[in-house]
């Protein structure tokens, strides 16, 4: 029977380990082959989550600060989101927490995946003002889709 070898940093896992039994040798190869596949699964899953929101491949749009008053569903969109407010009776921005760890953030509720987009375009969602033209800039780009979990209010 051939010698089961294992290497942990560079060395022999003998030699760090010695009273390593060919159990012991065994269940921590199968236990790095598993860490090693759930890594890559959640590297993939990860990977797709973001190409599937748009986040990945999503078209540039030159960024405006100027708002267009012709968007009135983003207006229903807000009161949908926040109640049309920025900020919570303390004065702090609205931040909600969603179930898949991500959060919202000020009248729009836009959500953390984009954050690094609106960093991008110089916008910082924390901002009433870039809140709301970031909230334009996806209108423009992806419509409405990102609010689809409101849309039961405000697409009345």
């Amino acid at each position: 029977m051939n010698k089961i070898k294992v290497f942990f940093m560079g060395k022999e896992m003998r030699s760090i380990y010695p009273h390593a039994t060919p159990w012991k040798v065994f269940k921590y190869k199968c236990y790095r082959a598993y860490i090693i596949t759930r890594n890559l699964a959640f590297v993939a899953l990860f990977a797709f989550g973001f190409y599937s929101v748009g986040v990945i491949n999503t078209p540039v749009v030159e960024a405006e600060k100027q708002i267009e008053p012709n968007a009135p569903v983003l207006t229903r969109i807000a009161q949908c989101e926040s109640g049309n407010k920025h900020f919570d009776k303390n004065g702090q921005v609205l931040l909600r927490s969603n179930t898949n760890k991500t959060v919202d953030v000020g009248r729009y509720q836009i959500n953390s995946v984009w954050f690094a987009k609106a960093t991008e375009l110089g916008f910082d969602l924390t901002d009433e003002r870039d809140n709301e033209a970031f909230a334009m800039w996806l209108y423009k780009n992806r419509g409405t889709q990102d609010w689809y979990s409101s849309a039961s209010c405000w697409n009345k």
